[in-house]
C-alpha cells in the first residue's frame, strides 16, 4: 500500500476535542453525540438496520462509546437478526467506555483514526460517517474501506446527519456515492427534513480489490 497523505492537525484537534464534549456527559446516548431523546435516537439511528439482510458481525467506524452498536445489535435481535458488535474510535478514553461496560466484546473494540487504521479482518457490515475525515479525503477514505473493511459480499453503509433545531438537513449520502462512482444499492432517510440519510453499497459491485489506493 502506498504511503497515505496525513490528515490536517486542525482536524484532528477538532476529533480530540470531541472526544472530551463527549465525555463531559453521563448518558448513554448525549455520550455518543445526540442530544434528541430516547424517541428520536431510535427512530434516527434505526434505518441503518435497513441495509441489514441477515445475520454478521458489524463494525461501527468512529464508534464513541460503542452505545450506538450496541443498540443495532439489541433492534436487529427484534427482528430475529444476530449482528455481533465491533467498533474503532480514535478516542481511547470512549474506548475504554466501551469494553467496560460491554465486557463480553472488550476485544471487539479498539483505537483508532479511521483514515489510519487497518482493520485485523474484515466484516459482512462496516458502518461510517461522512464527517470522519475532511471532504476532500472522503472519497479515498470510503474506497479504503471497501478494499480493507468489508467482505467480499458485505455492506459498506454510509451516514450523515442533520440537525433538527436548526432546520439543516442530513448530507444526501446516496447522491454523493453514486458522484464518487459507487454503486448505491439501497438508502433510507428519517423525517421530511431528513434529519438522517445513509445509503449502502455492495464491496463486491465495486470491485473494491481493483480500486486504487488511496493517495496514489
Amino acid at each position: 500500500m502506498n504511503q497515505r497523505p496525513k490528515l490536517p492537525e486542525q482536524f484532528l484537534a477538532k476529533l480530540r476535542d470531541l472526544e472530551s464534549s463527549y465525555l463531559a456527559e453521563t448518558d448513554l446516548i448525549k455520550q455518543s453525540g445526540f442530544h434528541g431523546g430516547e424517541v428520536r435516537w431510535r427512530q434516527d439511528r434505526g434505518l441503518i438496520l435497513d441495509a441489514v439482510d441477515r445475520d454478521g458481525d458489524f463494525l461501527d467506524v468512529g464508534c464513541a462509546n460503542g452505545y450506538l452498536v450496541q443498540c443495532l445489535s439489541e433492534w436487529a435481535r427484534e427482528k430475529s437478526i444476530t449482528l455481533i458488535p465491533y467498533g474503532v474510535d480514535q478516542g481511547p478514553r470512549l474506548i475504554e467506555l466501551a469494553r467496560k461496560r460491554l465486557p463480553q466484546y472488550a476485544s471487539h473494540f479498539w483505537v483508532g483514526n479511521a483514515w489510519d487504521w487497518i482493520p485485523p479482518r474484515r466484516f459482512r457490515y462496516v458502518y461510517t460517517l461522512t464527517d470522519l475525515v475532511p471532504e476532500t479525503f472522503l472519497r479515498d477514505y470510503l474506497v479504503l474501506v471497501l478494499q480493507h473493511y468489508v467482505e467480499e459480499d458485505g455492506f459498506l453503509i454510509v451516514g450523515a446527519y442533520g440537525i433538527t433545531s436548526k432546520n439543516v438537513p442530513a448530507q444526501d449520502v446516496t447522491s454523493l456515492l453514486k458522484g464518487f462512482g459507487l454503486p448505491v444499492v439501497g438508502n433510507a432517510t428519517c423525517s421530511d427534513l431528513p434529519v438522517s440519510h445513509v445509503a449502502w453499497t455492495k464491496a463486491e459491485q465495486f470491485g473494491a480489490a481493483d480500486a486504487d489506493e488511496p493517495g496514489r
